[in-house]
């Protein structure tokens, strides 16, 4: 019972639960910024922000929890609703982040990234799928992210990677988008990437969409290392090569939600676990 609170407490901010966000202490009142005077088209500023809405630049090591779904997509002339899309999976997954501010205005982080899958009825972590599509039974593999950390600059990411990569997002002015709602503020970030996958030899593309949802506030209180906020991220891509569906039509849609926490102890428990027994390293390992 214990870690199913947990974790629905965890995905209640992502979900829209921002509203009930305890303000950091010494944050000031929302009513008392002016949002025409926070400089969003200084590309340092974006900078900063981007660096304290993903973790932490007082070098604190955090950990972004992220829920998710999986959506299969299969146009056509007319097929019926429950063909042309399928959900098919659920997600479960953590960045271990630690960043730190350089003189440069640059920021400097190192990542580690894994994925679980999970069953869509159960919720119960999966090791084969039965695959709609092909009527084939795969097996699933543990995702690990083979992005390592980076820079981020004022123009754009320069990350570490173990495969080549190019997106809209590399070297151009980093500008978020801004929308401001009352005394919150959604920061908006989009971007279009390629990549070869090391597995298989050939090149995917996605389309990504990120979002935080956080106070007003808490983005003018430079003071503030890591600014609360409730993450969610959207993205178009091509079938997983695990699914083997490489020349069947349609595409993938992802969506993330997530919250940062500072401890192991604020993740699932069954989540923690699971790592653990697969990836003991990833908690533990310095980064």
């Amino acid at each position: 019972m214990n870690t199913i609170s947990r974790r629905e407490s965890l995905l209640s901010l992502a979900a829209g639960g921002l509203l009930a966000l305890p303000a950091p202490a010494g944050t000031k009142r929302t009513a008392s910024v002016d949002v025409e005077k926070l400089p969003i088209q200084d590309p340092a500023f974006n900078v900063r922000t981007l660096g304290r809405l993903q973790g932490d630049l007082s070098g604190k090591r955090v950990f972004a929890y992220r829920q998710g779904r999986v959506f299969g997509l299969e146009p056509g002339n007319g097929p019926s609703l429950s063909s042309y899309g399928r959900l098919m999976y659920r997600t479960e997954g953590c960045t271990v982040r630690s960043a730190r501010l350089r003189n440069d205005d640059a920021i400097e982080e190192r990542t580690r990234n894994w994925l679980f899958y999970k069953d869509v009825q159960t919720g119960a972590y999966i090791d084969s799928y039965l695959n709609p599509y092909t009527l084939q039974r795969v097996p699933v593999p543990t995702f690990r992210a083979g992005i390592t950390g980076g820079v981020i600059g004022t123009r754009g990411p320069e990350l570490i990677a173990s495969f080549p990569m190019e997106s809209t997002v590399f070297d151009t002015p980093l500008l978020l988008e801004w929308n401001f709602v009352g005394d919150r503020a959604w920061i908006y970030r989009h971007a279009f990437t390629r990549w070869k996958e090391s597995s298989s030899g050939t090149f995917r593309t996605e389309m990504t969409l990120d979002c935080w949802v956080c106070r007003v506030a808490d983005v003018a209180d430079g003071g503030l290392g890591h600014i609360p906020n409730a993450y969610s991220w959207t993205s178009q891509t091509q079938w997983q090569s695990w699914l083997k569906m490489d020349n069947h039509p349609g595409a993938m849609l992802w969506r993330h939600d997530g919250v940062v926490v500072s401890a192991i102890d604020e993740l699932p428990v069954e989540f923690v676990a699971r790592t653990r027994a697969l990836l003991p390293e990833h908690f533990d390992t310095a980064l």
